[in-house]
């Protein structure tokens, strides 16, 4: 599985880069860094204002990645959030009424929520969405989960940078739901594909109270009115055979 570039200059910069531009293609990484850069153009220049000097060679690897054009970027925003909330559903399902979890049924219920909104949405769209963007479903779930909110926090007893670490340590929470969890019917197989972004196997969350740090994700729950239509998805599981 493919490496958060957490040892970039801007560890959250570079993981937000990963998120709009997941694809391990070489131009679609080359974008990544290309956000990267360009995300940090303004953060750098308040450091440099302040009288800070980021070390040469930080800076050397900021500018060279800087140069690439990003067309698309509100479309790559748009289908982070998408999948984002896609994940969260699929997550708050099996959590809740497993039998219903599914992509299927978690597209249903953004299509229902887009319609009500007044907002479009249309199925087959969403599932592009979901094609281009499952290797970092956990990251954007945890990003909706969240609501995009990072940085410090008074209520909590750490920082900025500690958070962007809870946040990895909580997308990761997600990541080990999506690659083991399996639906409880015939030939299920789990939502998330082996080969997904996370954090490098040395990484560890820093020391703290985490919202998530008991095991306990918030307690998120859907409108009743849009899970209580829902088919249960897929085949049942066979009963076993009496002996």
């Amino acid at each position: 599985m493919p490496n958060l570039p957490l040892d970039h200059p801007e560890p959250f910069a570079a993981t937000l880069g990963v998120m709009l531009y997941p694809s391990a293609d070489e131009d679609e990484q080359r974008k990544a860094r290309a956000f990267a850069s360009q995300y940090l153009a303004e953060p750098l220049r308040r450091f440099d204002e302040a009288g800070f000097q980021l070390p040469y060679a930080s800076l050397v690897r900021v500018a060279m990645d800087s140069g690439y054009p990003l067309n698309d970027l509100d479309e790559r925003w748009r289908g982070g959030v998408a999948i984002g909330e896609l994940f969260k559903t699929l997550y708050v399902l099996a959590k809740d009424d497993p039998k219903k979890a599914s992509w299927e049924n978690a597209i249903r219920i953004y299509e229902l929520s887009a319609i009500r909104a007044g907002v479009p949405a249309s199925r087959s769209s969403l599932w592009k969405t979901k094609t281009r963007y499952i290797s970092v479903a956990a990251l954007w779930g945890a990003w909706q989960i969240r609501e995009g909110r990072f940085g410090s926090c008074p209520e909590r007893e750490f920082d900025g940078f500690d958070d962007f670490q809870f946040f990895l340590a909580e997308a990761e929470v997600l990541r080990d739901f999506g690659q083991r969890w399996r639906p409880p019917r015939a030939k299920s197989v789990p939502p998330l594909p082996r080969d997904v972004w996370r954090v490098p196997r040395h990484w560890k969350p820093p020391l703290g109270q985490s919202p998530w740090s008991t095991g306990s994700p918030p307690n998120i729950t859907l409108p009743e009115d849009l899970v209580t239509g829902l088919k249960p998805a897929g085949r049942p599981a066979k009963a076993a055979k009496p002996v």
